[in-house]
């Protein structure tokens, strides 16, 4: 964990710099930040820069180092008891989603940002189409991501292709970010959540899901705005979320189905932190 002496005669070029993702607690900051083409992964401490700038990209970025001459991706920014700026570089590699099962590795980078749909999660277009990214914006992220991975590799593999309508989104690939494997893209849905009314066919839905040719699983967060009413594809029903997927338990499913009708009939908004469809007038 060298400490480098920060390149202070370059100004940062605050149009090839961005502040991707950003994460703040009492203690400190951190930030996924783009540089040209690279994505550099800072942790600052709260002492650095003042809260606004802490808080604000377009004050923070003009006051940090360049990060063109940075020998790794992660870095930590302080202050020397002096006052002056400590930067020190960690040179082991950051954490990527291993469990890869799909031909298709897409660098997230290429793709445009067509609207944020919450932390990590954003609507995109891939191929001429609608689609969805969802990312680990950070390493502690990339084991429900993993999971996530796992669980979208265990539908597709067990769905026949008769399947009408697929239980979740199609899977388009991997993510990757400087080469690693750090998401996927999705197909995007359109069409609202669920509700009370849709009882029935949620629940024939989560016992499809459980019922997968004997390679089940159990969803694992089973509120309404996982469940996205397709009203322009029949009504049909879909569900995302799959980052509590795990495999068929027999007491867990149970317990899901029973909980199903609280689940649908709650509207404290709890659980929709994730938007990953468009709400049809």
């Amino acid at each position: 964990m060298p400490t480098i002496a920060p390149d202070t005669t370059r100004a940062v070029l605050t149009d090839s710099i961005e502040v991707l993702s950003q994460e703040i607690s009492d203690e400190e900051g951190m930030y996924r930040i783009r540089s040209g083409q690279q994505v550099y992964y800072l942790t600052i401490s709260t002492d650095v820069f003042d809260e606004d700038t802490m808080c604000r990209p377009y004050l923070l970025l003009p006051e940090l180092p360049s990060l063109s001459g940075m020998p790794s991706r992660k870095i930590k920014l302080a202050r020397n008891e002096d006052g002056s700026l400590a930067v020190t570089a960690f040179h082991d590699p950051l954490q990527e989603i291993t469990f890869i099962w799909h031909d298709k590795r897409i660098d997230v980078l290429s793709l445009p940002r067509i609207k944020r749909l919450r932390s990590g999660v954003f609507e995109t277009l891939y191929e001429g189409r609608a689609a969805v990214a969802k990312i680990a914006c950070f390493e502690w992220q990339i084991p429900s991501l993993t999971r996530e991975t796992w669980a979208y590799c265990v539908l597709t593999e067990t769905q026949r292709p008769s399947d009408d309508p697929l239980i979740a989104p199609e899977f388009l690939g991997h993510l990757t970010e400087n080469g690693r494997v750090m998401g996927f893209l999705m197909e995007k849905l359109e069409g609202r959540f669920a509700c009370s009314d849709d009882l029935t066919q949620c629940a024939a839905l989560l016992k499809r899901l459980h019922g997968l040719g004997g390679l089940g699983l159990v969803h694992g967060d089973v509120n309404r705005y996982n469940f996205i009413v397709e009203e322009c594809y029949r009504g049909c029903v879909r569900l995302v979320d799959f980052e509590h997927a795990q495999d068929y338990d027999e007491k867990l499913a149970h317990a899901e189905l029973e909980s199903l009708p609280a689940e649908l009939a709650e509207e404290t908004g709890r659980g929709s932190t994730i938007t990953t469809v468009v709400i049809q007038p």
